[in-house]
């Protein structure tokens, strides 16, 4: 079995996804408590401790709030954000593409939003903070690939874990009427796609969509 990182998989949809995960992978799940994706020295020792060669990042902060709204009470949501979602994936990189190359192989999956295409009132900050992570894997990729590295982005719809759970009732029904399949995506169509992205080395560099025809 190889073994696989998770970070941020003691949220909603990293609870949902590991049982999947443990079928075929040895998994690490890890939450905030295990490794602070913000802090540049215990994402890289904790990848100099453990050999993994297959990264998965769920881990996500969003606040919403317009721009003209953004002051000295809510600054700590908006560097939650930037923090998290930003510089995290940067640290997760940065630990675990040394010793990927090292090993000849690695998988680098992200979790980025529908956010990041669609236009929102008060969704800003976190939409151009999934909008980044997509640039930056696909660099990664370009930079990593030679070696045998494949780094992808998983552009997710709403889904049946996490995030959505934080949606008022009413607006759950107004976005699953948008929806072509009319609900939420469910968590082994989620596996499928890491596992489909995992064992096709030329998928890479990519963000794949599911998102149910949104």
């Amino acid at each position: 079995m190889k073994k696989i990182a998770v970070f941020g998989g003691s949220g909603g949809l990293g609870k949902k996804l590991i049982p999947f995960l443990e079928q075929k992978y040895e998994v690490i799940s890890l939450s905030s408590k295990d490794v602070d994706v913000t802090n540049f020295d215990e994402v890289v020792d904790f990848f100099n401790k453990n050999k993994i060669f297959i990264v998965l990042n769920i881990s996500g902060k969003n606040y919403d709030t317009y721009l003209s709204k953004i002051n000295n009470d809510n600054l700590n949501n908006i560097n939650d954000i930037i923090d998290v979602n930003i510089k995290g994936n940067i640290n997760i990189l940065s630990g675990c593409l040394p010793k990927m190359i090292e090993n000849k192989w690695g998988r680098v999956i992200t979790i980025s939003s529908v956010l990041s295409d669609l236009t929102i009132p008060k969704t800003s900050i976190y939409s151009a903070s999934k909008s980044f992570t997509e640039k930056l894997i696909n660099i990664a990729n370009k930079e990593n690939v030679k070696f045998g590295i494949t780094c992808n982005t998983i552009q997710l719809g709403y889904w049946d874990g996490g995030m959505c759970n934080k949606i008022d009732k009413k607006q759950q029904e107004l976005i699953k009427n948008n929806i072509g399949l009319k609900r939420w995506g469910k968590t082994d169509e989620l596996y499928n796609t890491i596992n489909y992205i995992i064992d096709n080395e030329y998928f890479c560099g990519s963000t794949i969509k599911i998102n149910g025809g949104l």
